[in-house]
């Protein structure tokens, strides 16, 4: 049977804007809600943001943007992105955000897929973005830099600041359930793990929903001064809701950085008292590494933390010894607990809501709402507690994805559930869910199936591995054989040491009879998930047993 959300919180059928809105009267709006981290006296206020979100709204229609035109933002964080965002979407159009590290054939893709009518973007990523962007006839008058002191005077290309030169207009509005649940907000890319990104519609009621599940749930408030740090890539799931929404109606202050640095992250969260942090798996180990690195960073660290109230990770799976490892880092009532989420889930899905402590490696329940059933391989329902795949309906979800009707036949059922290709399985006695694996990645030797993620965790456990992947390769008649890409803290490892380890802690089946790889880098995406795609080409390149 699915288990069907035991409550349901109303979400209004407003635009974004609207929503955000509405809480004005309640917060200082002189207070800084964006703030450069590197330095802090670059800020903008609710006042300010309002403000500049009307002005913006003007110069978009100035410019020609009608109701459904994508803009595409090609940048690296900055304290503007958010506003840009919002007046995009008040402007009755959708905002489209791409990785700064694509490639021109990417961003072909992106921008193709979307359909974009402008691109903001910055001088340094502008090489990698003209051929796509003439090729699809994006003229330079629509495309905007952040920074063009250092540009052609000849360029058609503006500054995106002209577009704060036409006076001010208000938001498109509307209440209403169909305009909600059908008007796109944002496109999102779905990570590209197992293929081409897909543009993922993200409504109105998406983004909304997405707000009051996991920040207005009156039966789970959140009982301490927010204030986060930003260095999750602005254009990502990960990110784009709690930066370019909650901030703007809860009033709390982002400070942001550009891209994520060790150092700066650490000296920023203690000097602005940062109270909550979203993380992905690289940055708790890279928090962690440094931590270790000395005989005092460990107290220095500790000290660094300590306004920290509250961690979350998501966007790929964190061993719950890492989690354990991190959680002694903390102060001593600031739990850091694992989250579900998915680009076409709108960001999480499920959750462990503060101040609850869960240890086990779990992601929580799921959000007030959100229908799941557990399927095997023929899509039919597994029994309590087995494992299969995840399959999930509610207010978070999106409708499908835009130019790609196969994918959207493909991924949702009849009943209305989005098959998400994650293995799960729920603890019946705590009622907690365990995502064990990807249903692509799943390794079949000699007709067992292997979980990649139970033996990375078995790998990671090792005191001289600092990071992990382990993929399938081509076995000839044992199907596939299991291989590890290691990046070792230390030379003296060795692929018997890793076998050895391997095989004391796993069943035989799971052994590392595809080698080991010593790597200087694991591929992963801007939300830390490993594109074991990109592992597994390489390994088919260069033949399946060569290391």
């Amino acid at each position: 049977m699915p288990r069907l959300s035991r409550y349901q919180l109303d979400i209004p059928f407003k635009d974004v804007l609207s929503f955000c809105s509405e809480t004005q009267s309640k917060i200082d709006q002189d207070k800084p809600i964006y703030i450069d981290c590197r330095n802090p006296t670059q800020s903008i206020s609710s006042r300010e943001a309002w403000k500049l979100i009307r002005t913006l709204i003007a110069g978009f229609r100035h410019a020609g943007l009608k109701a459904g035109d994508c803009v595409c933002i090609h940048t690296f964080n900055f304290i503007h992105y958010p506003i840009l965002v919002q007046a995009i979407i008040g402007a009755g159009g959708v905002f489209v955000g791409t990785n700064p590290a694509y490639t021109p054939t990417e961003l072909g893709h992106a921008l193709e897929t979307s359909l974009a009518k402008f691109i903001i973007t910055e001088p340094e990523l502008l090489q990698n973005i003209k051929q796509p962007a003439v090729a699809l006839g994006i003229s330079g008058e629509r495309v905007f830099l952040t920074n063009h002191e250092n540009t052609d005077a000849q360029s058609a290309m503006r500054p995106w600041r002209t577009l704060l030169e036409h006076g001010q207009k208000d938001w498109s509005q509307f209440d209403d359930e169909e305009k909600s649940k059908t008007t796109n907000a944002m496109l999102l890319f779905s990570s590209g793990t197992t293929g081409l990104p897909k543009a993922t519609q993200i409504s109105h009621y998406n983004l909304i929903a997405q707000h009051i599940l996991v920040h207005e749930n009156p039966q789970h408030p959140e009982r301490y001064p927010v204030s986060r740090i930003m260095s999750l890539p602005m254009f990502h799931a990960a990110a784009a809701p709690y930066t370019h929404l909650s901030s703007l109606r809860a009033g709390y202050p982002v400070f942001v950085m550009r891209r994520f640095e060790l150092s700066l992250y650490l000296s920023s969260i203690e000097r602005f008292g940062i109270t909550s942090l979203m993380m992905v798996p690289p940055m708790v180990t890279a928090v962690i590494a440094y931590s270790s690195s000395g005989p005092d960073l460990r107290a220095q660290v500790r000290q660094t933390l300590q306004s920290v109230r509250s961690v979350i990770v998501g966007a790929a799976p964190l061993s719950k010894e890492t989690q354990a490892r991190m959680q002694t880092l903390l102060p001593e009532q600031s739990p850091i607990t694992q989250v579900w989420a998915m680009s076409e889930t709108s960001c999480i899905a499920s959750c462990t809501y503060w101040p609850e402590f869960e240890n086990t490696g779990s992601v929580g329940r799921f959000l007030p709402g959100i229908d799941a059933k557990v399927v095997d391989e023929s899509g039919s329902e597994v029994p309590d507690g087995m494992r299969g795949e995840l399959c999930v309906r509610g207010p978070t979800i999106t409708r499908g994805y835009v130019n790609n009707p196969e994918a959207r036949a493909r991924d949702w059922d009849q009943d209305g559930y989005f098959h998400t290709g994650d293995i799960v399985y729920q603890d019946q006695s705590t009622e907690l869910w365990y995502v064990v694996d990807r249903k692509k990645e799943l390794i079949k030797v000699r007709g067992f199936q292997v979980s990649p993620a139970e033996i990375e965790a078995a790998l990671v456990s090792h005191p001289l591995v600092q990071d992990v992947a382990v993929i399938g390769v081509d076995g000839g008649e044992d199907g596939e054989l299991p291989r590890a890409y290691v990046i070792r803290k230390d030379n003296t490892l060795s692929e018997s040491d890793l076998k050895v380890w391997s095989a004391e802690r796993l069943a035989r089946y799971k052994w590392l009879t595809g080698g080991a790889k010593f790597v200087d880098q694991i591929p992963r995406n801007a939300s830390g998930k490993i594109l074991k795609n990109l592992l597994r080409e390489q390994a088919r390149t260069l033949g399946s047993h060569k290391l």
